[in-house]
């Protein structure tokens, strides 16, 4: 059963944090990673581990060092429920698609982010016996 959802507004510590991940001026990537998260943040992702606010500077400006016409949007909208948010994002470089994922996001009491967990490409659907799922644990065709 499909429950009707309405939009979820952005809250401005996830504006922040995506302004920064996407800030083409290096000296303003702080500005917004100090609204954003908070200092014991944790970022999660299949290529990165980053605790405090430090090691997740170094990894945007890293990303706009090395990457200076890639984009990250948001392609969906939020889904949000105990204060984690959801959505999906896609990597672009000049506004050509390069990879899509999804972030599950904790806000904390302060309204700043505490954790960022990112995953790439799509979810793959089960297709064989040797997939370490139980059989009645499995979604069945029901025609």
């Amino acid at each position: 059963m499909a429950v009707p959802k309405t939009p979820v507004p952005m809250p401005d510590a996830l504006r922040h944090y995506w302004t920064m991940w996407n800030e083409p001026d290096l000296d303003r990537v702080r500005h917004h990673l100090d609204l954003a998260v908070s200092v014991d943040f944790v970022f999660a992702d299949p290529m990165h581990f980053d605790t405090g606010r430090d090691a997740l500077e170094d990894n945007v400006r890293t990303l706009r060092t090395n990457k200076p016409h890639y984009r990250l949007a948001i392609a969906s909208e939020l889904d949000v429920q105990n204060n984690c948010y959801r959505y999906e994002w896609h990597l672009l470089r000049k506004h050509r698609f390069l990879m899509r994922g999804f972030d599950v996001v904790q806000i904390n009491t302060g309204g700043q982010l505490a954790r960022v967990d990112g995953f790439f490409g799509d979810l793959l659907p089960i297709t064989d016996s040797d997939s370490g799922i139980p059989d009645f644990l499995r979604t069945r065709d029901s025609t």
